[in-house]
């Protein structure tokens, strides 16, 4: 049996797009070049969240310091970015053109985090949540709570999302059950996306949208289910899943690059 101690919901998301990549990441521990877009959304999610508790933060001032703490971060651990077709300064002038954008900042302003009652704010919360027939715990963090006490997730985007994508992300029960779990209330299941979409004119949707009870049956589900092929260490390769070819997977040239 896989040696297992907890899961998170993107591992659970990369296990239903590709197991066979899920056990190259997790269990094979192979090593892989960093994702500029990761790279990117987290250097952005850093700015954003300083910002809607603070506003009177340097935008531009923050995101150098988040672009060069990213920077470091990566140097510490010796790893290097996968740049691919693009420059570094591409993404860089990505997040100034975003954090300059009159829209932009004009929505920023009007996210109020809610504050917790010994001290700080409902930022980065550590949330946990136990599934039946599932014997690790699912971690993770969200990435606000409103003042209204809805969360949300701040997501960057190369275009912009239809209210379907962000109705059909299963990330938001996973949020929702744990916060649940955690007897911190959520209005009526209520969900918000804060989406930066880097067009030319950059811009945000600020999305909201409502779960139920139902779909949370189907989460505690899949993701026992999940747990079930990890447990029995069912990995195999889908090369129907939109990962699978050699931009977008780290693995594939492990797995069906190496017969090219």
């Amino acid at each position: 049996m896989t040696d297992i101690d907890h899961l998170s919901y993107s591992s659970i998301r990369a296990y239903l797009e590709c197991s066979k990549a899920w056990k190259y990441q997790y269990v094979d521990k192979a090593e892989t070049m960093a994702s500029p877009a990761l790279f990117f959304g987290s250097a952005i999610h850093a700015v954003v969240e300083a910002y809607v508790v603070d506003n009177s933060v340097a935008l531009l001032g923050k995101w150098s310091e988040a672009w060069q703490y990213q920077l470091n971060n990566l140097a510490e651990k010796n790893k290097q970015i996968n740049w691919g077709a693009s420059l570094p300064e591409e993404y860089y002038n990505d997040g100034v053109r975003i954090l300059s954008e009159p829209s932009i900042l004009e929505a920023m302003g009007g996210i109020k985090v809610k504050k917790k009652s010994d001290a700080g704010y409902f930022i980065e919360e550590k949330i946990t949540l136990l599934v039946p027939d599932v014997p690790v715990p699912i971690t993770g963090f969200i990435d606000l709570i409103a003042e209204d006490g809805v969360p949300g997730d701040i997501k960057t985007s190369s275009k912009s999302w239809s209210d379907d994508q962000a109705q059909g992300e299963m990330q938001p029960l996973f949020y929702l059950a744990a916060l649940n779990q955690a007897g911190i209330e959520t209005p009526g299941y209520k969900f918000r996306h804060y989406v930066f979409v880097k067009t030319k004119t950059p811009k945000i949707q600020i999305i909201e949208h409502y779960h139920n009870i139902t779909e949370m049956f189907f989460l505690f589900s899949m993701i026992a289910n999940v747990w079930t092929g990890i447990s029995q260490e069912v990995f195999f390769e889908n090369p129907n899943s939109w990962k699978c070819n050699p931009r977008w997977c780290d693995y594939w040239h492990k797995c069906r690059g190496r017969y090219s």
